[in-house]
This record gives C-alpha cells, sequence and structure tokens, in this order.
C-alpha cells in the first residue's frame, strides 16, 4: 500500500536547466543596462568638475586681467611711452596674442616685485614655463624704459589651464571689431579679451571665457555697440552629462557697453549648437 503510494507522488517542485539560463539571461541585461547608466552618470559628473575647474582659472584669469587693463594709465606729455600694445598671433588651435599698456595695479605681481604699488608697463601673452607647458605669461618693465634694454626679460607662467589669449578692439569710426591696434600712442575705449582653454575632450571645441572691458582713461563710448559680425565663444562644458547643445539657444546682446563704464562677461552658444 505505501509502496503504491510512493510510486504515484507528485515529483519535487524546481527550475529546469532552460528556465535558469533564461533567467540568467535577463539578470546580465538588467546588469548591463545598470551598469551603463553608471558609467554614463560618473563620466558625466567627472566631465562637468572638469568644466567648473577650468572655469575657475579661466575666471581668476580674465579677472586679473580686466582689473588691470581698467587700471591702465596715459600721459599727454608722453603719449608714446603710455600707450596700449596689441601684437596679434596665433599658434596651433589657440590664439597667442599679447598686449602690453602701463598700469598702476598691482595684479599679476608677486608681492615682493619691486614694480609693487608702482608705475609699470605689463606684458600678457601666452608662454612657457620651465617644464615647457603653455599658459598665460605675464613679464613687466619700468614704463620709461627703453623696449630694447628690456626684450630679453623672462616673465613667470600664470595658469597652464588658460592655452590661449585674444584681444581684439573696437574701432569707433568704422563701428567694428578689429583684431589690430595701430595707434601705439594711445589707449583704445574698448578691449575685447577671449581665454581659450583645452577641450573636455579630444575633437572637441575649445572651451572659451569672453570680457568686453571699457578702460576708463580712454575716450566715453556713448552708445549701444553691436556684435553682428562677432565670431561666437565656446561653451563646452554644457555638453557635461551627454546633453550636448540641447535646449540652447543663440544669444545676440546688441548693447553690452555704456558711458558708465559697464563691463559684462559674454558667453555664447558655439556655431555647431545652431
Amino acid at each position: 500500500m505505501n509502496r503504491a503510494k510512493a510510486e504515484h507522488q507528485e515529483p519535487a517542485g524546481g527550475f529546469t536547466l532552460v528556465e535558469i539560463l533564461i533567467a540568467l539571461t535577463i539578470m546580465s541585461i538588467a546588469m548591463s543596462v545598470v551598469i551603463a547608466a553608471f558609467v554614463a552618470t560618473l563620466r558625466g559628473w567627472q566631465k562637468s568638475g572638469d568644466f567648473i575647474d577650468k572655469l575657475h582659472h579661466g575666471d581668476f584669469v580674465m579677472e586679473q586681467l580686466v582689473s588691470a587693463t581698467r587700471s591702465a594709465a596715459t600721459s599727454r606729455n608722453r603719449p608714446d611711452m603710455y600707450g596700449f600694445w596689441l601684437e596679434d598671433s596665433h599658434e596651433g588651435e589657440f590664439p597667442t596674442d599679447e598686449v602690453s599698456f602701463v598700469t598702476t595695479g598691482n595684479e599679476f605681481l608677486p608681492r615682493d616685485s619691486v614694480f609693487a604699488n608702482a608705475m609699470h608697463r605689463i606684458f600678457i601673452g601666452i608662454g612657457k614655463n620651465d617644464d615647457g607647458e603653455a599658459g598665460v605669461s605675464v613679464r613687466v618693465m619700468p614704463h620709461l624704459a627703453e623696449l630694447e634694454d628690456w626684450e630679453d626679460e623672462e616673465g613667470w607662467v600664470i595658469s597652464t589651464t588658460v592655452k590661449g589669449l585674444e584681444c581684439r578692439v573696437y574701432n569707433m569710426q568704422e563701428e567694428e571689431w578689429e583684431d589690430e591696434w595701430e595707434d601705439t600712442n594711445s589707449i583704445p575705449s574698448l578691449v575685447e579679451y577671449t581665454l581659450s582653454m583645452e577641450p573636455l575632450e579630444k575633437h572637441e571645441d575649445l572651451v572659451q571665457i569672453s570680457r568686453v572691458v571699457e578702460i576708463p582713461v580712454a575716450p566715453a563710448v556713448d552708445g549701444a555697440v553691436a556684435f553682428e559680425d562677432e565670431p561666437e565663444a565656446e561653451e563646452a562644458g554644457q555638453e557635461a552629462g551627454g546633453n550636448a547643445g540641447e535646449g540652447r539657444e543663440e544669444a545676440t546682446p546688441q548693447a553690452i557697453v555704456n558711458g558708465a563704464g559697464m563691463e559684462e562677461t559674454i558667453r555664447r552658444p558655439r556655431e555647431n549648437d545652431k
């Protein structure tokens, strides 16, 4: 009797080999999706951090540059020694302009500099440090000294994060921005600085910060200054997180400077985002 019951008893419940394989396949796909999402999020976070770090360096250099420029000095007796000089240059993918003017500010100067709190001519451009890294370079000389006597004076690199410097001046007569400044015995009313940094990833656009500055000792600017033909500055950091260029619109400021000396940071979308 008991043997008959045992022979007709249902087998114990369990999973077949096929069911186990199917479950493992589904689990592998789910894990792959989770890992891919985690890696994408981590890369976006790292990319955002790199962009913020670049902006911190760029903003620091830009603030120093703007402050020094607004402290520019001039003289009616010796305009040839107090003029604004601009050397337009380009090396590789980065602009390497050099600007020079006489200033009373202490921007970019070491604390123990003999030129601190004194009138001096400052040169700001792109140079290399002892390790061969390019960056914003500064050198100074007495404002009334002959340039030939100080041409071999070595400068120092302020930031190797900023790789490029571009300067443009506003032609009040032609009402347009120009890359050259030939009137070296005077000071332009408006200058535009653009700092360039390496892209966040290879083959991407440069990270750039632009600023327009009105120099107080120059003739005052009255009226609006348009930027219709101005090349666009880039905001590579908007790509961080994988949403490159989505939902962005083109910005076209029509009036950025007035007679009160207002200055404004300009961050325009890249050409590829149009």
